[in-house]
């Protein structure tokens, strides 16, 4: 386990407590754990902020945690895509226990969940999306959509998004942009725009306009107004204004199939893909190896609370560089599967 102090130290070996200055929490679905890292760098703080609960309710809490949301009361949420269930932490990362439909899996409701987002506006601020692939047909409303969760006892609420309105196949990530919500599909290889009632209004943008947008996964706003979308499958990450036109393709060549990604405040990009996560430029330079290893997924910008100490004594503000990790061994085929939870190739069978 390693842990480094959220605010540099003056000092080296003296811990300060976490205040004003924001970090980006990484689950790490190899190890089950999540991990933190500056949201001002992209440096790794502490690669074991919440580790694996165990069982609750005869879930297998952590069987591959996807996204940590922030819920309108201050704690943690995290999606499984393996578990379906959302589970419940406290801000200092201690385990309240499994969110979702009451405390249990039911997976003829979630099944093979994947992000999600707590909605900030409207009438239904508060509730929880997930993204729900499903087990059966896509053409069962139920099935392939986005889960509306009530905060507080976590209930099943009418979906928010449904296959047959706006036509999602394949759901990875929700996000509120601009006053709307935007749901990315990989199933027809798109963005689809709602209402935050959940009315379908258009689409935002397709590979039919952008060929470059194949398997969309975490979408992120940038400072800039932007939205920053990793397309998966095409090993590039595409920047859209607010009107949907391609303004960026960035490319550092040496890495490929992005999952997660976020804006740093120093203005380079942080992002996750199957090796690791690494701080890039939007020129395509590979500034870092922050961490190497192939669990790595969604990234949640997090203020912790005052007092939260985030680190250890041993902290020094320098540490070994990390070399930059192996391309992904396997073929592009077997990673799609993987990602779309018909294989577990990587991770094994938990």
């Amino acid at each position: 386990m390693v842990r480094y102090c959220v605010l540099w130290c003056a000092v080296a070996g003296v811990c300060v407590q976490a205040g004003a200055q924001d970090v980006l929490l990484i689950p790490d679905s190899n190890a089950d754990r999540v991990w933190v890292f500056s949201a001002v760098d992209g440096s790794m703080i502490d690669n074991a902020f919440i580790v694996d609960p165990g069982s609750a309710n005869g879930v297998d809490v952590f069987d591959r945690p996807m996204e940590v949301l922030l819920a309108s009361d201050g704690s943690l949420l995290i999606t499984d895509q393996f578990a379906n269930v959302v589970s419940h932490f406290n801000a200092d990362g201690s385990f309240i226990g499994v969110f979702s439909l009451g405390g249990i899996e039911d997976n003829n409701i979630m099944n093979n969940i994947r992000g999600g987002h707590v909605l900030t506006q409207g009438d239904g601020a508060g509730d929880v999306l997930v993204t729900n692939s499903g087990a059966f047909n896509d053409l069962v409303v139920s099935q392939k959509n986005v889960k509306r969760l009530d905060p507080v006892d976590g209930s099943e609420k009418q979906d928010f998004a449904f296959n047959r309105y706006g036509g999602i196949r394949g759901p990875f990530d929700v996000i509120e942009y601009n006053g709307e919500v935007l749901v990315a599909d990989e199933g027809q290889d798109k963005i689809v725009r709602y209402t935050l009632d959940g009315k379908f209004n258009e689409r935002f943008t397709s590979s039919f306009v952008v060929p470059q947008l194949d398997f969309p996964q975490q979408m992120a706003i940038a400072s800039n107004g932007n939205l920053l979308v990793c397309s998966f499958s095409n090993g590039v990450i595409l920047e859209f204004d607010s009107d949907a036109n391609l303004v960026g393709q960035y490319d550092p060549g040496t890495l490929e199939l992005y999952r997660g990604i976020a804006e740093l405040d120093n203005g380079n990009l942080l992002v996750s893909t199957t090796t690791g996560v690494f701080e890039v430029t939007r020129a395509g330079v590979v500034v870092e190896t922050q961490a190497a290893g192939t669990g790595f997924r969604y990234m949640t910008r997090f203020t912790p609370p005052a007092g939260l100490l985030m680190g250890d004594e041993g902290y020094s503000p320098s540490r070994e560089p990390i070399a930059m990790p192996m391309p992904d061994p396997r073929s592009k085929a077997e990673v799609i599967a993987d990602e779309l939870g018909v294989s577990t190739s990587v991770e094994g069978s938990k």
